[in-house]
């Protein structure tokens, strides 16, 4: 019992949570950029991505292009050879991406509208893949959205991770793009916030950067968890 308390103080500084927040900032920040309802957390959507990340985990899927070193080559990526889980289900829509940086909101909202720009005819496969993940997290009617991710091999600290992130109710419908992607023009020269931006880490926000936790923090949670163990 005490072993599991331990866990679940010290579940924070191992990044679970975290990035988890992070995540929830990006895609709400770029919904406030849209003018559309920010989402909201769904335990049951994080719960199944979690589980469906850690499925993923297991597959050995050769290593992607980083989101962050396509940008300094200056080509446009996704990560492909991950599957769906229900390509064909009504209930949510899903996105997945390969990380070490949190970059994957910031990327599928700035090369994603990119790729959104081009005539659907002309995209490539990278392209509408980046296309629809951007219009998955700037959907107007969606309401919800849970995060997962698990470790992409748990033996190299710090390594690779996967994210799976689930929308509620479902985007990407046909028929439905012109009511839910109501800015086209932003198209043209949208932008996230850079993540290095100094007013950004200013805040509280600032000790999540890539999913770290600021060493204080977990040196007081530390102390904390000690003196319960020591009480008990």
């Amino acid at each position: 019992m005490l072993l599991f308390l331990f866990f679940l103080a010290f579940r924070p500084c191992l990044g679970y949570n975290v990035i988890r927040s992070e995540m929830y900032e990006a895609h709400n920040s770029h919904r406030r950029t849209w003018l559309v309802p920010e989402l909201i957390e769904s335990d049951d959507l994080s719960k199944d991505a979690e589980e469906y990340a850690m499925h993923l985990s297991t597959l050995n899927i050769p290593d992607q292009i980083l989101y962050e070193t396509a940008k300094e080559r200056n080509v446009r990526v996704d990560h492909l050879d991950y599957p769906l889980s229900e390509p064909d289900n009504e209930f949510y829509t899903e996105n997945i991406c390969e990380f070490i940086k949190n970059e994957c909101i910031y990327y599928w909202a700035t090369e994603g509208a990119k790729s959104y720009a081009i005539e659907k005819e002309r995209r490539t496969e990278v392209e509408q893949s980046l296309a629809d993940k951007f219009s998955a997290i700037t959907w107007k009617s969606t309401r919800e959205m849970g995060v997962g991710w698990a470790p992409k091999d748990r033996s190299k600290r710090g390594g690779r991770k996967i994210l799976v992130v689930r929308y509620n109710p479902a985007g990407n419908l046909p028929g439905e793009y012109e009511k839910n992607i109501e800015e086209p023009k932003f198209l043209e020269y949208f932008e996230m916030p850079t993540r290095e931006d100094p007013d950004r880490w200013r805040n509280g926000s600032a000790r999540l950067r890539y999913g770290l936790v600021d060493l204080q923090i977990c040196i007081y949670l530390f102390v904390l968890t000690l003196r319960f163990i020591r009480k008990a």
